[in-house]
């Protein structure tokens, strides 16, 4: 008899708590919000935390909360802290999942912080947050116009292009959608498709001279190419005037293939996009391009080879040292967002696609003994000025300085290095993470390696 007083007595407390905790949590909840207003965020989250979790099904105190959770991120925001501002949206999210207002509020508080990745050059960071914002709000098009921008930066051409159709498709009249549909049609062989995009986005928006340029850009290499036969494969789209040969296609994919392996390898890359190939005679490549008898091929999104006859080993063997070079910059590219100095672009890109021989270790060794070796800091100078007396030597270093790298440190190596410079790293500062010495050292050895 005892014992069942005390259950019922028990009962009975549990049940007076029930009322007292709700009457706790909306004093809590009520303080939380006054801090808020007050603009004591970290009071407010501190408050409102404490009234969830003595009622955590509210729904008022899950949607005040995420508003302080908000505030938070808004602010870090501001002070330049995006990626810890993430933290709080996801916290966000996850406190007010069941509100659309929080949705909404959340996937601003998303596109602002994906803002800030842009800037920094964080490119696949800015698409996952933008990604995650348009699956909150689908039917927003700016979301999803900044998330074909971030993916457009981060190489995935294909993607990006999706996204922006769609824009286009729900707002026909949206001219940056139409530009940027016209540029990557352009950058994946579609030349017509391209046109139609940009001319609509020029009549969009008459004012934008990148529409207008890119336009007539197109349509000079249009004149040229409309004829070309386009071969497409599965890691490559390749364009050439086939009725004059047809083994150049055949030559060329043969080729790119080889580079698809041989870079893939040394690097641990595999483009996920198609990369268009297009292959002129020299008289083309010169004229279209405006390029001097000297280069022998181009990369600016496609690669781009004159290819003269094929009939001796000898010719088809430059053919596939060319395209190794160009698609070693290509993926250079890929893996670096454009940032990589030009000197060790050129480097990895030689390293990739010559052989090396005694007679250029010996050209070294005298220009060292006769003291006219280029200092590392200058040969992207050097490189850059197609009328430099020393290009030949610039060029010839920066092959010795990558091969070098390659021997004494493995080839695994420049991947790594490759990877800092597209975290944000100066050439000196990715070299000290990913060798034990910096620019100077890396020189220094190099130099002594040569006597």
């Amino acid at each position: 008899m005892a014992t069942d007083r005390f259950l019922l007595a028990a009962a009975l407390a549990l049940c007076l708590a029930v009322p007292a905790a709700a009457d706790e949590a909306a004093r809590l909840n009520n303080e939380g919000v006054e801090a808020l207003g007050r603009g004591d965020t970290e009071e407010a989250v501190s408050l409102l935390e404490a009234a969830r979790r003595l009622q955590p099904g509210s729904d008022i105190v899950a949607k005040n909360l995420a508003a302080a959770y908000l505030r938070k991120a808004e602010r870090l925001i501001a002070a330049g802290a995006a990626g810890d501002a993430v933290h709080w949206l996801d916290e966000a999210l996850h406190a007010g999942a069941r509100d659309a207002v929080v949705a909404n509020n959340v996937a601003a508080g998303y596109n602002d912080a994906a803002a800030r990745f842009l800037g920094e050059g964080r490119y696949a960071e800015a698409a996952s947050l933008l990604q995650t914002a348009v699956g909150l709000r689908p039917d927003d098009t700016t979301l999803r116009t900044n998330l074909g921008l971030a993916l457009y930066r981060d190489n995935r051409r294909a993607e990006a292009l999706d996204e922006f159709r769609a824009v286009a498709a729900a707002d026909p009249d949206n001219a940056l959608a139409r530009k940027m549909s016209g540029l990557l049609y352009y950058w994946r062989g579609r030349m017509e498709d391209a046109m139609g995009e940009l001319r609509a986005a020029a009549a969009l928006a008459p004012g934008d001279a990148e529409v207008r340029e890119a336009l007539a850009k197109i349509e000079r290499e249009y004149l040229v190419e409309k004829e070309f036969d386009v071969d497409t494969h599965v890691n490559f789209t390749v364009s050439f005037e086939g009725r004059k040969d047809y083994r150049v296609g055949r030559e060329v994919i043969d080729a790119l293939e080889e580079a698809w392996s041989r870079v893939g390898r040394d690097l641990n890359f595999y483009p996920r996009e198609r990369i268009a190939v297009v292959i002129y005679s020299g008289r083309q490549f010169r004229d279209l391009l405006d390029k001097p008898k000297n280069v022998g091929g181009l990369y600016d999104g496609k690669i781009r080879v004159p290819a003269g006859g094929l009939d001796t080993e000898r010719d088809r063997e430059r053919l596939r040292r060319v395209l190794l070079h160009e698609y070693a910059h290509g993926v250079v590219h890929f893996l670096t967002h454009n940032r990589c100095p030009l000197w060790l672009n050129e480097g990895i890109a030689e390293y990739m696609s010559e052989q090396w021989s005694e007679t250029k270790g010996r050209r070294l060794r005298d220009a060292l003994g006769q003291g006219s070796l280029i200092p590392i800091a200058e040969l992207s100078a050097v490189i850059a000025d197609p009328s430099s007396k020393r290009i030949g030597l610039a060029y010839l270093q920066a092959h010795s300085i990558v091969r070098f790298i390659a021997d004494r440190h493995g080839v695994y190596t420049l991947r790594r290095i490759l990877d800092r410079i597209d975290a944000g790293d100066d050439i000196d500062a990715a070299l000290r993470g990913a060798l034990p010495v910096g620019l100077e050292g890396l020189e220094g050895e190099w130099r002594d390696s040569l006597k």
